[in-house]
Protein backbone atom coordinates (compact mmCIF):
# COMPACT_ATOMS: atom_id res chain seq x y z
CA UNK A 1 0.00 0.00 0.00
CA UNK A 2 3.06 2.25 0.05
CA UNK A 3 3.43 2.43 -3.74
CA UNK A 4 2.61 5.71 -5.44
CA UNK A 5 -0.64 5.28 -7.33
CA UNK A 6 -2.63 7.36 -9.81
CA UNK A 7 -5.73 9.02 -8.40
CA UNK A 8 -8.03 6.75 -10.42
CA UNK A 9 -6.49 3.67 -8.86
CA UNK A 10 -6.79 5.20 -5.39
CA UNK A 11 -10.48 5.80 -6.04
CA UNK A 12 -10.79 2.16 -6.99
CA UNK A 13 -9.24 1.09 -3.69
CA UNK A 14 -11.36 3.58 -1.76
CA UNK A 15 -14.54 1.89 -2.93
CA UNK A 16 -13.27 -1.67 -2.65
CA UNK A 17 -14.89 -2.34 0.70
CA UNK A 18 -18.23 -1.00 -0.43
CA UNK A 19 -18.21 -3.25 -3.46
CA UNK A 20 -17.21 -6.41 -1.64
CA UNK A 21 -20.04 -5.96 0.83
CA UNK A 22 -22.78 -5.43 -1.74
CA UNK A 23 -23.30 -9.12 -2.39
CA UNK A 24 -24.30 -9.00 -6.04
CA UNK A 25 -20.93 -7.70 -7.17
CA UNK A 26 -18.34 -8.78 -4.58
CA UNK A 27 -14.68 -8.94 -5.51
CA UNK A 28 -13.34 -8.70 -1.99
CA UNK A 29 -10.79 -11.45 -1.82
CA UNK A 30 -8.88 -11.13 -5.09
CA UNK A 31 -5.52 -11.79 -3.58
CA UNK A 32 -1.99 -10.82 -4.32
CA UNK A 33 -0.01 -13.62 -5.94
CA UNK A 34 2.70 -16.04 -5.01
CA UNK A 35 5.00 -17.20 -7.81
CA UNK A 36 4.44 -20.92 -7.29
CA UNK A 37 1.14 -21.96 -8.82
CA UNK A 38 1.56 -25.70 -8.25
CA UNK A 39 -0.23 -27.64 -5.56
CA UNK A 40 1.87 -30.00 -3.50
CA UNK A 41 0.66 -32.39 -0.83
CA UNK A 42 2.02 -31.49 2.58
CA UNK A 43 1.76 -33.12 5.96
CA UNK A 44 -1.83 -32.30 7.00
CA UNK A 45 -0.71 -31.97 10.61
CA UNK A 46 1.89 -29.30 9.79
CA UNK A 47 0.68 -25.74 9.50
CA UNK A 48 2.77 -24.11 6.78
CA UNK A 49 2.89 -20.41 7.55
CA UNK A 50 5.09 -17.72 5.95
CA UNK A 51 8.71 -17.58 7.01
CA UNK A 52 8.98 -14.19 8.68
CA UNK A 53 12.80 -14.13 8.59
CA UNK A 54 13.88 -11.26 6.42
CA UNK A 55 10.42 -10.47 5.11
CA UNK A 56 8.51 -9.23 8.14
CA UNK A 57 6.55 -6.03 7.83
CA UNK A 58 8.19 -2.84 9.05
CA UNK A 59 6.57 -0.80 11.78
CA UNK A 60 5.49 1.69 9.14
CA UNK A 61 3.84 -1.08 7.11
CA UNK A 62 2.16 -2.50 10.21
CA UNK A 63 0.81 0.95 11.06
CA UNK A 64 -0.37 1.39 7.47
CA UNK A 65 -2.19 -1.95 7.61
CA UNK A 66 -3.80 -1.01 10.92
CA UNK A 67 -4.99 2.30 9.47
CA UNK A 68 -6.26 0.52 6.37
CA UNK A 69 -8.15 -2.02 8.47
CA UNK A 70 -9.77 0.71 10.55
CA UNK A 71 -10.61 2.67 7.40
CA UNK A 72 -12.17 -0.50 5.97
CA UNK A 73 -14.44 -0.95 8.99
CA UNK A 74 -15.45 2.70 8.95
CA UNK A 75 -16.38 2.51 5.27
CA UNK A 76 -18.29 -0.77 5.53
CA UNK A 77 -20.37 0.23 8.57
CA UNK A 78 -23.56 2.04 7.74
CA UNK A 79 -23.25 1.53 3.99
CA UNK A 80 -24.63 -1.97 3.87
CA UNK A 81 -27.27 -3.76 5.89
CA UNK A 82 -25.54 -5.46 8.82
CA UNK A 83 -26.52 -8.31 11.12
CA UNK A 84 -26.19 -6.64 14.53
CA UNK A 85 -27.67 -9.31 16.79
CA UNK A 86 -25.14 -9.65 19.65
CA UNK A 87 -25.63 -13.42 20.08
CA UNK A 88 -25.06 -14.08 16.37
CA UNK A 89 -22.03 -11.79 16.42
CA UNK A 90 -20.64 -13.50 19.52
CA UNK A 91 -21.04 -16.95 17.96
CA UNK A 92 -19.32 -16.02 14.69
CA UNK A 93 -16.63 -14.05 16.50
CA UNK A 94 -15.84 -16.96 18.83
CA UNK A 95 -15.43 -19.29 15.87
CA UNK A 96 -13.30 -16.75 13.99
CA UNK A 97 -11.05 -16.10 17.00
CA UNK A 98 -10.46 -19.84 17.46
CA UNK A 99 -9.51 -20.25 13.81
CA UNK A 100 -7.35 -17.13 13.76
CA UNK A 101 -5.44 -18.24 16.87
CA UNK A 102 -4.13 -21.30 15.00
CA UNK A 103 -2.21 -19.16 12.52
CA UNK A 104 -1.80 -15.60 13.81
CA UNK A 105 -0.65 -14.00 17.04
CA UNK A 106 -2.62 -10.86 16.29
CA UNK A 107 -6.37 -10.96 16.83
CA UNK A 108 -8.62 -9.93 13.94
CA UNK A 109 -9.22 -6.20 13.85
CA UNK A 110 -12.92 -6.77 13.29
CA UNK A 111 -15.50 -9.32 12.17
CA UNK A 112 -18.51 -8.02 10.27
CA UNK A 113 -21.65 -9.95 9.36
CA UNK A 114 -23.47 -8.57 6.33
CA UNK A 115 -27.20 -9.21 6.02
CA UNK A 116 -27.18 -10.39 2.41
CA UNK A 117 -28.58 -13.66 0.98
CA UNK A 118 -25.64 -14.37 -1.35
CA UNK A 119 -22.81 -16.76 -0.44
CA UNK A 120 -19.87 -14.52 0.26
CA UNK A 121 -16.97 -13.88 2.62
CA UNK A 122 -13.94 -11.65 2.45
CA UNK A 123 -10.78 -10.60 4.23
CA UNK A 124 -9.20 -7.16 4.03
CA UNK A 125 -5.68 -5.98 4.89
CA UNK A 126 -5.36 -5.15 8.57
CA UNK A 127 -7.28 -8.22 9.71
CA UNK A 128 -10.89 -7.41 8.86
CA UNK A 129 -12.98 -10.52 8.13
CA UNK A 130 -16.51 -10.39 6.76
CA UNK A 131 -19.17 -12.96 6.02
CA UNK A 132 -22.67 -12.76 4.54
CA UNK A 133 -25.68 -14.22 6.32
CA UNK A 134 -26.32 -16.06 3.05
CA UNK A 135 -23.19 -18.08 3.73
CA UNK A 136 -24.54 -19.11 7.12
CA UNK A 137 -27.91 -20.08 5.68
CA UNK A 138 -26.33 -22.02 2.78
CA UNK A 139 -24.12 -24.10 5.07
CA UNK A 140 -25.33 -27.31 6.66
CA UNK A 141 -22.96 -27.39 9.63
CA UNK A 142 -20.67 -25.28 11.77
CA UNK A 143 -17.75 -27.09 10.16
CA UNK A 144 -18.76 -25.91 6.68
CA UNK A 145 -19.06 -22.37 7.95
CA UNK A 146 -15.66 -22.69 9.64
CA UNK A 147 -14.14 -23.79 6.32
CA UNK A 148 -15.12 -20.48 4.72
CA UNK A 149 -13.79 -18.38 7.60
CA UNK A 150 -10.59 -20.47 7.82
CA UNK A 151 -10.01 -19.79 4.12
CA UNK A 152 -10.20 -16.03 4.79
CA UNK A 153 -7.92 -16.31 7.84
CA UNK A 154 -5.43 -18.10 5.60
CA UNK A 155 -5.45 -15.22 3.12
CA UNK A 156 -4.42 -12.91 5.97
CA UNK A 157 -1.94 -15.28 7.63
CA UNK A 158 -0.23 -15.99 4.31
CA UNK A 159 0.03 -12.24 3.78
CA UNK A 160 -1.45 -12.36 0.31
CA UNK A 161 -2.12 -8.64 0.69
CA UNK A 162 1.43 -7.65 1.56
CA UNK A 163 3.75 -10.15 -0.11
CA UNK A 164 3.28 -9.48 -3.83
CA UNK A 165 5.61 -7.53 -6.05
CA UNK A 166 4.71 -3.95 -6.82
CA UNK A 167 3.56 -4.73 -10.35
CA UNK A 168 1.18 -7.38 -9.01
CA UNK A 169 -0.22 -4.93 -6.49
CA UNK A 170 -0.80 -2.47 -9.28
CA UNK A 171 -2.54 -5.15 -11.35
CA UNK A 172 -4.89 -5.84 -8.46
CA UNK A 173 -5.62 -2.15 -7.96
CA UNK A 174 -6.39 -1.85 -11.68
CA UNK A 175 -9.08 -4.46 -11.17
CA UNK A 176 -10.45 -2.54 -8.21
CA UNK A 177 -10.64 0.61 -10.32
CA UNK A 178 -13.64 -0.88 -12.11
CA UNK A 179 -15.63 -0.98 -8.87
CA UNK A 180 -16.79 2.62 -9.22
CA UNK A 181 -18.95 1.78 -12.22
CA UNK A 182 -20.24 -1.33 -10.46
CA UNK A 183 -21.36 0.60 -7.40
CA UNK A 184 -23.12 3.16 -9.57
CA UNK A 185 -24.92 0.34 -11.39
CA UNK A 186 -25.82 -1.47 -8.18
CA UNK A 187 -28.19 1.32 -7.18
CA UNK A 188 -30.34 0.33 -10.14
CA UNK A 189 -29.73 -3.36 -10.78
CA UNK A 190 -27.52 -5.79 -8.89
CA UNK A 191 -27.05 -8.06 -11.92
CA UNK A 192 -26.06 -5.08 -14.04
CA UNK A 193 -23.50 -4.17 -11.40
CA UNK A 194 -22.05 -7.66 -11.58
CA UNK A 195 -21.83 -7.42 -15.36
CA UNK A 196 -20.06 -4.06 -15.21
CA UNK A 197 -17.64 -5.32 -12.61
CA UNK A 198 -16.79 -8.53 -14.44
CA UNK A 199 -16.28 -6.65 -17.70
CA UNK A 200 -13.97 -4.13 -16.09
CA UNK A 201 -11.55 -6.85 -15.06
CA UNK A 202 -10.84 -8.15 -18.56
CA UNK A 203 -7.79 -5.94 -19.14
CA UNK A 204 -5.86 -7.28 -16.17
CA UNK A 205 -7.32 -10.79 -16.11
CA UNK A 206 -4.45 -12.50 -17.95
CA UNK A 207 -1.74 -11.10 -15.69
CA UNK A 208 -3.49 -11.66 -12.37
CA UNK A 209 -5.77 -14.69 -12.53
CA UNK A 210 -2.95 -17.26 -12.52
CA UNK A 211 -1.62 -15.72 -9.33
CA UNK A 212 -5.13 -15.63 -7.91
CA UNK A 213 -5.51 -19.37 -8.51
CA UNK A 214 -2.22 -19.95 -6.72
CA UNK A 215 -3.36 -17.94 -3.72
CA UNK A 216 -6.73 -19.66 -3.66
CA UNK A 217 -5.06 -23.07 -3.59
CA UNK A 218 -2.80 -21.99 -0.78
CA UNK A 219 -5.71 -20.51 1.18
CA UNK A 220 -7.57 -23.80 0.74
CA UNK A 221 -4.62 -25.84 1.96
CA UNK A 222 -3.69 -23.63 4.91
CA UNK A 223 -7.35 -23.03 5.73
CA UNK A 224 -7.94 -26.77 5.98
CA UNK A 225 -4.99 -27.09 8.36
CA UNK A 226 -6.28 -24.17 10.43
CA UNK A 227 -9.79 -25.56 10.79
CA UNK A 228 -8.49 -29.04 11.67
CA UNK A 229 -6.25 -27.68 14.42
CA UNK A 230 -9.20 -25.65 15.74
CA UNK A 231 -11.27 -28.83 16.06
CA UNK A 232 -13.41 -28.71 12.91
CA UNK A 233 -13.93 -31.42 10.29
CA UNK A 234 -11.61 -30.81 7.27
CA UNK A 235 -14.01 -32.71 4.99
CA UNK A 236 -16.47 -29.86 5.44
CA UNK A 237 -14.43 -27.69 3.05
CA UNK A 238 -14.95 -29.83 -0.08
CA UNK A 239 -18.57 -30.38 0.97
CA UNK A 240 -19.22 -26.65 0.98
CA UNK A 241 -17.29 -26.27 -2.27
CA UNK A 242 -19.68 -28.81 -3.77
CA UNK A 243 -22.64 -26.76 -2.56
CA UNK A 244 -21.24 -23.64 -4.21
CA UNK A 245 -20.42 -25.60 -7.35
CA UNK A 246 -24.01 -26.84 -7.60
CA UNK A 247 -25.37 -23.35 -7.12
CA UNK A 248 -23.04 -21.87 -9.72
CA UNK A 249 -24.04 -24.53 -12.27
CA UNK A 250 -27.71 -23.88 -11.57
CA UNK A 251 -27.18 -20.16 -12.02
CA UNK A 252 -25.41 -20.75 -15.32
CA UNK A 253 -28.34 -22.84 -16.58
CA UNK A 254 -30.75 -20.10 -15.56
CA UNK A 255 -28.50 -17.38 -17.03
CA UNK A 256 -27.93 -15.84 -13.61
CA UNK A 257 -24.67 -14.53 -12.22
CA UNK A 258 -22.41 -16.70 -10.13
CA UNK A 259 -22.47 -16.56 -6.33
CA UNK A 260 -20.27 -13.72 -5.10
CA UNK A 261 -17.86 -16.08 -3.38
CA UNK A 262 -17.33 -18.04 -6.60
CA UNK A 263 -16.59 -14.88 -8.56
CA UNK A 264 -14.08 -13.54 -6.04
CA UNK A 265 -12.63 -16.97 -5.21
CA UNK A 266 -12.55 -18.77 -8.58
CA UNK A 267 -13.86 -22.31 -8.02
CA UNK A 268 -12.66 -24.75 -10.67
CA UNK A 269 -13.25 -28.50 -10.89
CA UNK A 270 -9.51 -28.87 -10.34
CA UNK A 271 -9.69 -26.90 -7.09
CA UNK A 272 -12.68 -28.95 -5.89
CA UNK A 273 -10.86 -32.19 -6.69
CA UNK A 274 -7.71 -31.02 -4.90
CA UNK A 275 -9.72 -30.10 -1.82
CA UNK A 276 -11.37 -33.54 -1.75
CA UNK A 277 -8.00 -35.29 -2.12
CA UNK A 278 -6.41 -33.14 0.57
CA UNK A 279 -9.26 -33.77 3.01
CA UNK A 280 -8.81 -37.51 2.50
CA UNK A 281 -5.38 -37.29 4.12
CA UNK A 282 -6.93 -36.46 7.47
CA UNK A 283 -8.25 -39.12 9.88
CA UNK A 284 -11.95 -39.86 9.57
CA UNK A 285 -13.95 -38.43 12.45
CA UNK A 286 -16.44 -40.49 14.40
CA UNK A 287 -20.14 -39.69 14.09
CA UNK A 288 -20.16 -38.06 17.53
CA UNK A 289 -17.19 -35.87 16.55
CA UNK A 290 -18.89 -34.86 13.32
CA UNK A 291 -22.03 -33.83 15.22
CA UNK A 292 -20.33 -32.04 18.13
CA UNK A 293 -21.07 -28.55 16.74
CA UNK A 294 -24.45 -29.37 15.24
CA UNK A 295 -26.59 -28.19 18.18
CA UNK A 296 -24.88 -24.79 18.09
CA UNK A 297 -25.32 -24.55 14.32
CA UNK A 298 -29.03 -25.32 14.69
CA UNK A 299 -29.35 -22.37 17.09
CA UNK A 300 -27.29 -20.11 14.82
CA UNK A 301 -29.14 -21.03 11.63
CA UNK A 302 -32.59 -20.29 13.02
CA UNK A 303 -31.47 -17.21 14.93
CA UNK A 304 -30.22 -15.73 11.64
CA UNK A 305 -33.46 -16.73 9.94
CA UNK A 306 -35.36 -14.92 12.69
CA UNK A 307 -33.29 -11.75 13.06
CA UNK A 308 -33.07 -11.32 9.29
CA UNK A 309 -36.84 -11.88 8.96
CA UNK A 310 -36.24 -14.62 6.42
CA UNK A 311 -38.65 -17.16 7.95
CA UNK A 312 -42.44 -17.01 8.12
CA UNK A 313 -44.60 -18.25 10.98
CA UNK A 314 -45.46 -21.37 8.95
CA UNK A 315 -41.78 -22.11 8.32
CA UNK A 316 -40.87 -21.63 11.98
CA UNK A 317 -43.84 -23.63 13.27
CA UNK A 318 -43.05 -26.55 10.97
CA UNK A 319 -39.33 -26.54 11.78
CA UNK A 320 -39.96 -26.18 15.53
CA UNK A 321 -41.36 -29.71 15.62
CA UNK A 322 -37.85 -31.10 15.13
CA UNK A 323 -35.53 -28.19 15.92
CA UNK A 324 -34.92 -26.47 19.24
CA UNK A 325 -33.26 -23.61 17.39
CA UNK A 326 -36.43 -23.08 15.39
CA UNK A 327 -38.48 -23.32 18.58
CA UNK A 328 -36.50 -20.49 20.15
CA UNK A 329 -36.80 -18.48 16.94
CA UNK A 330 -40.57 -19.02 16.95
CA UNK A 331 -40.82 -17.78 20.55
CA UNK A 332 -38.85 -14.68 19.57
CA UNK A 333 -41.08 -14.15 16.54
CA UNK A 334 -44.25 -14.34 18.65
CA UNK A 335 -42.77 -11.82 21.07
CA UNK A 336 -42.03 -9.35 18.26
CA UNK A 337 -45.61 -9.76 17.05
CA UNK A 338 -46.88 -9.04 20.58
CA UNK A 339 -48.46 -12.50 20.67
CA UNK A 340 -47.35 -13.17 24.21
CA UNK A 341 -49.78 -16.03 24.91
CA UNK A 342 -48.40 -18.00 21.97
CA UNK A 343 -44.84 -17.15 22.98
CA UNK A 344 -45.44 -18.39 26.53
CA UNK A 345 -46.84 -21.66 25.18
CA UNK A 346 -43.60 -22.26 23.30
CA UNK A 347 -41.63 -21.31 26.43
CA UNK A 348 -43.63 -23.86 28.45
CA UNK A 349 -42.69 -26.56 25.91
CA UNK A 350 -39.02 -25.64 26.27
CA UNK A 351 -39.23 -25.61 30.07
CA UNK A 352 -40.65 -29.14 29.91
CA UNK A 353 -37.35 -30.37 28.47
CA UNK A 354 -34.76 -32.02 30.69
CA UNK A 355 -32.37 -29.76 32.57
CA UNK A 356 -29.51 -30.96 30.36
CA UNK A 357 -31.39 -30.05 27.19
CA UNK A 358 -32.25 -26.62 28.54
CA UNK A 359 -28.67 -26.01 29.65
CA UNK A 360 -27.47 -26.79 26.13
CA UNK A 361 -29.61 -23.90 24.91
CA UNK A 362 -27.98 -21.35 27.20
CA UNK A 363 -27.33 -18.51 27.12
CA UNK A 364 -29.58 -18.12 24.06
CA UNK A 365 -32.62 -19.46 25.95
CA UNK A 366 -32.28 -16.77 28.62
CA UNK A 367 -31.56 -14.12 25.97
CA UNK A 368 -34.70 -15.06 24.02
CA UNK A 369 -36.79 -15.11 27.19
CA UNK A 370 -35.38 -11.72 28.22
CA UNK A 371 -36.37 -10.30 24.84
CA UNK A 372 -39.89 -11.60 25.37
CA UNK A 373 -39.98 -9.83 28.73
CA UNK A 374 -38.54 -6.61 27.28
CA UNK A 375 -41.26 -6.56 24.61
CA UNK A 376 -43.68 -6.38 27.55
CA UNK A 377 -41.59 -3.65 29.23
CA UNK A 378 -40.91 -5.92 32.21
CA UNK A 379 -37.48 -4.45 32.63
CA UNK A 380 -36.62 -5.60 36.14
CA UNK A 381 -37.57 -9.19 35.31
CA UNK A 382 -35.41 -8.86 32.20
CA UNK A 383 -32.51 -7.70 34.37
CA UNK A 384 -32.96 -10.62 36.76
CA UNK A 385 -32.93 -13.20 33.95
CA UNK A 386 -29.85 -11.74 32.28
CA UNK A 387 -27.87 -11.11 35.47
CA UNK A 388 -28.04 -14.79 36.40
CA UNK A 389 -26.50 -15.68 33.02
CA UNK A 390 -23.99 -12.84 33.07
CA UNK A 391 -22.62 -14.13 36.37
CA UNK A 392 -22.04 -17.50 34.70
CA UNK A 393 -20.51 -16.02 31.52
CA UNK A 394 -18.98 -12.68 32.58
CA UNK A 395 -16.75 -12.53 29.50
CA UNK A 396 -19.56 -12.69 26.95
CA UNK A 397 -20.16 -9.48 25.02
CA UNK A 398 -23.73 -10.35 24.05
CA UNK A 399 -24.92 -10.76 27.63
CA UNK A 400 -23.30 -7.47 28.63
CA UNK A 401 -25.08 -5.63 25.80
CA UNK A 402 -28.50 -7.15 26.46
CA UNK A 403 -28.16 -6.60 30.21
CA UNK A 404 -26.94 -3.01 29.79
CA UNK A 405 -30.00 -2.21 27.69
CA UNK A 406 -32.28 -3.65 30.36
CA UNK A 407 -30.45 -1.76 33.12
CA UNK A 408 -30.73 1.53 31.23
CA UNK A 409 -34.45 1.02 30.70
CA UNK A 410 -34.92 0.13 34.38
CA UNK A 411 -33.27 3.43 35.39
CA UNK A 412 -29.90 1.92 36.33
CA UNK A 413 -27.66 3.62 33.74
CA UNK A 414 -24.55 3.75 35.94
CA UNK A 415 -24.55 -0.05 36.27
CA UNK A 416 -25.05 -0.25 32.52
CA UNK A 417 -21.96 1.88 31.94
CA UNK A 418 -19.89 -0.40 34.15
CA UNK A 419 -20.75 -3.31 31.87
CA UNK A 420 -20.20 -1.44 28.62
CA UNK A 421 -16.92 0.41 29.05
CA UNK A 422 -14.71 -2.71 29.01
CA UNK A 423 -16.27 -3.64 25.65
CA UNK A 424 -15.14 -0.40 24.01
CA UNK A 425 -11.67 -0.81 25.52
CA UNK A 426 -11.40 -4.33 24.10
CA UNK A 427 -12.91 -3.43 20.70
CA UNK A 428 -12.86 0.32 19.93
CA UNK A 429 -14.90 -0.29 16.75
CA UNK A 430 -17.84 -1.76 18.73
CA UNK A 431 -20.61 0.55 17.53
CA UNK A 432 -23.32 -1.32 19.45
CA UNK A 433 -21.46 -0.67 22.72
CA UNK A 434 -20.89 3.01 21.88
CA UNK A 435 -24.59 3.44 21.08
CA UNK A 436 -25.53 1.75 24.34
CA UNK A 437 -23.16 4.02 26.28
CA UNK A 438 -24.70 7.05 24.63
CA UNK A 439 -28.21 5.91 25.63
CA UNK A 440 -27.09 5.17 29.20
CA UNK A 441 -25.65 8.68 29.58
CA UNK A 442 -28.70 10.31 28.04
CA UNK A 443 -30.85 8.42 30.55
CA UNK A 444 -28.53 9.47 33.39
CA UNK A 445 -28.64 13.12 32.32
CA UNK A 446 -32.46 13.05 32.34
CA UNK A 447 -33.01 11.16 35.59
CA UNK A 448 -30.25 12.26 37.97
CA UNK A 449 -31.03 14.83 40.63
CA UNK A 450 -27.44 16.13 40.52
CA UNK A 451 -26.89 19.02 38.04
CA UNK A 452 -23.15 18.33 38.09
CA UNK A 453 -23.65 14.69 37.16
CA UNK A 454 -26.17 15.68 34.49
CA UNK A 455 -23.57 17.99 32.90
CA UNK A 456 -20.91 15.28 32.74
CA UNK A 457 -23.41 12.71 31.43
CA UNK A 458 -24.51 15.07 28.65
CA UNK A 459 -20.92 15.67 27.59
CA UNK A 460 -20.15 11.96 27.65
CA UNK A 461 -23.27 11.17 25.62
CA UNK A 462 -21.94 13.48 22.90
CA UNK A 463 -18.48 11.89 23.08
CA UNK A 464 -19.87 8.37 22.78
CA UNK A 465 -22.07 9.46 19.89
CA UNK A 466 -18.95 10.73 18.12
CA UNK A 467 -17.30 7.31 18.43
CA UNK A 468 -20.31 5.67 16.83
CA UNK A 469 -20.21 8.24 14.04
CA UNK A 470 -16.47 7.73 13.57
CA UNK A 471 -16.85 3.97 13.08
CA UNK A 472 -19.71 4.66 10.72
CA UNK A 473 -17.41 6.77 8.53
CA UNK A 474 -19.34 9.97 9.35
CA UNK A 475 -16.31 12.05 10.23
CA UNK A 476 -17.90 15.51 9.98
CA UNK A 477 -20.79 14.44 12.22
CA UNK A 478 -18.31 13.01 14.73
CA UNK A 479 -16.39 16.30 14.79
CA UNK A 480 -19.65 18.21 15.28
CA UNK A 481 -20.56 16.05 18.27
CA UNK A 482 -17.14 16.57 19.83
CA UNK A 483 -17.27 20.32 19.16
CA UNK A 484 -20.54 20.48 21.09
CA UNK A 485 -19.04 18.41 23.90
CA UNK A 486 -16.00 20.69 23.99
CA UNK A 487 -18.13 23.83 24.28
CA UNK A 488 -20.09 22.36 27.19
CA UNK A 489 -16.85 21.31 28.89
CA UNK A 490 -15.28 24.74 28.47
CA UNK A 491 -18.37 26.26 30.09
CA UNK A 492 -17.73 24.10 33.15
CA UNK A 493 -14.29 25.66 33.67
CA UNK A 494 -15.89 28.74 35.21
CA UNK A 495 -17.92 26.65 37.67
CA UNK A 496 -17.15 24.52 40.68
CA UNK A 497 -16.68 21.60 38.25
CA UNK A 498 -13.45 23.09 36.85
CA UNK A 499 -11.32 20.26 38.27
CA UNK A 500 -13.44 17.68 36.44
CA UNK A 501 -13.50 19.73 33.25
CA UNK A 502 -9.73 19.91 32.69
CA UNK A 503 -9.02 16.18 32.17
CA UNK A 504 -12.29 15.82 30.26
CA UNK A 505 -11.26 18.63 27.92
CA UNK A 506 -7.89 16.96 27.35
CA UNK A 507 -9.68 13.74 26.37
CA UNK A 508 -11.95 15.57 23.96
CA UNK A 509 -9.04 17.36 22.28
CA UNK A 510 -7.28 13.99 21.81
CA UNK A 511 -10.47 12.52 20.35
CA UNK A 512 -10.83 15.42 17.90
CA UNK A 513 -7.26 14.87 16.75
CA UNK A 514 -7.86 11.13 16.27
CA UNK A 515 -10.98 11.74 14.16
CA UNK A 516 -9.16 14.27 11.98
CA UNK A 517 -6.41 11.70 11.44
CA UNK A 518 -8.98 9.09 10.42
CA UNK A 519 -10.74 11.57 8.16
CA UNK A 520 -7.51 12.52 6.37
CA UNK A 521 -6.30 8.94 5.88
CA UNK A 522 -6.26 7.86 2.24
CA UNK A 523 -5.16 4.35 1.22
Amino acid sequence: MSVALPNGIKVGLSIMLLAIASGAHSRESQTLPFADSSWQVTDPQTLDLPNLRGQGLSFAEQYQNKMLGEWSLQNINGRVRMEHDPWVQETIKDMTWRLNAQARQQAPLGVVIIDNPSINAFAAPGGVIGINTGTILSASSMDELASVVAHEVAHISQRHYESGADERKKALLMQLGGMLAAIAASAVDGDAAAAVMMGSQTASMNSSMAFSRSNEREADRVGMQIMTQAGYDPRAMPRFFATMNQQSQLNQVENQFLPSFVRSHPLSNERLSESQSRAGQYPTLSLSQQQRHQALFDLLYWRVQSTGKHASEVTLTTAAKNSLGAKLALMRWYGEQQRFTDANKVLAEINALSSTQRQNLEPLLSITYSQLLSEQRKWQQTVDVLESQQRLYPERRDLRLYLAEALTNSNQPIKAQTLLKPLTEQQPSDRYAWQSLQLANEKLAKTTTSPQLANIATINALRYRSYDQLWNGRYESALTSLTQAKQLTENLQTTDQANSARPLLANINAEIKAIKTAKDFKP
